[in-house]
């Protein structure tokens, strides 16, 4: 797999141009830093609004406090830190202060993943999605592109209560044009196809295109669903995509433990059985390395997610042979 070299901005400028644009609309935003500022590109809505932007330091927990507070005087924080901060340091203050209350914070978690790369396990977070998808109140999303992110910020700002979204450190191609809608529980099918569903969330649903793109080459036809909202998640969506192609592949940029995979599979445990595979980081940390080679070691490829689509139909052909 090829180094990414797309021209395409990555999501974190898409976060930091959206954000100034929010900005300059809603004067109840108000960025609260934990000294990533230049990481994070919310350096526009520092020079821009510096009366709304609060630096709080390297001080993560007291970040989210302070988020908490501003939301009950009425204004819309987007407290911003790593994802590997907000969901391992501050855990106690988002479920406390923050989700128990059920109030007005917009959380961006940047740097998740395997895009991570060279910052090693102590920043590399492949755990987010699945601790803020457990938290009550909490909704969460993964962006799958620019226009996505864009989108779903828009959206987060239109939402009463607590909002958790992904900012990867990565470019992909844009999935959708200018008259992209983002909505809560809803999945978008950016390929039908009838041989096996492919359901990817974040940066990973242009990897699941990639591969239905491999899998043609076979005659396969792969049915490619974006699922960018993950909790609520598109539950109808993921079922009728499953009744027809009869197998799937979930595919993250984090552990397949506790988010995308085991959402789509509790979905069609409970509605619809069908054989799946999860595509994500399985039960250890993130190295430090180069992104591809990353992805590439995690067996998290197009050409991977190819192969996993091809596993799972070997056994739908295996479990309809045994039922004749």
């Amino acid at each position: 797999m090829a180094e990414n070299k797309t021209s395409t901005p990555e999501l974190r400028d898409a976060f930091g141009k959206t954000l100034l644009e929010l900005g300059q609309e809603n004067n109840k935003i108000v960025f609260l830093d934990a000294d990533l500022h230049t990481s994070t590109k919310a350096t526009g809505f520092k020079q821009t609004f510096p009366d709304r932007f609060v630096q709080v330091g390297i001080a993560e927990q007291n970040l989210f406090g302070i988020a908490a507070g501003l939301a009950f005087e009425g204004f819309i924080p987007f407290p911003s830190t790593f994802a590997a901060f907000a969901s391992r340091r501050a855990l106690d203050q988002i479920a406390i202060s923050i989700c128990f209350p059920k109030i007005n914070v917009k959380i961006p978690g940047s740097y998740c993943g395997i895009p991570t790369s060279r910052a090693g396990g102590s920043h590399n977070c492949i755990e987010d999605l699945a601790v803020m998808r457990a938290l009550p109140n909490m909704k969460v999303a993964d962006p799958g592109s620019n226009e996505d992110l864009r989108q779903i910020m828009r959206t987060a700002v239109a939402t009463p209560g607590p909002v958790y979204f992904r900012v990867t450190r990565y470019a992909v191609p844009e999935l959708f044009g200018p008259g992209h809608q983002f909505e809560w529980g809803k999945g978008v099918v950016l390929r039908p196809g009838s041989d096996v569903t492919l359901f990817g969330t974040g940066v990973m649903t242009h990897f699941c295109l990639e591969a239905a793109g491999i899998l043609a080459e076979q005659a396969i036809q792969a049915e490619v669903v974006h699922l960018a909202s993950v909790k609520p998640i598109d539950s109808e969506l993921i079922v009728q995509s499953a009744q027809k192609t009869g197998c799937a592949v979930t595919a993250e940029n984090a552990t397949i433990y506790g988010g995308l995979g085991d959402a789509v599979s509790q979905v069609l445990a409970e509605a619809h059985p069908v054989p799946v595979y999860r595509i994500g980081v399985r039960d250890q940390f993130v190295e430090s390395g180069g992104i591809e080679e990353l992805f590439a070691l995690h067996q998290m490829t197009p050409q991977d997610i190819a192969k996993a689509a091809l596993e799972v139909i070997r056994k739908k052909a295996r479990s309809e042979q045994e039922a004749i």
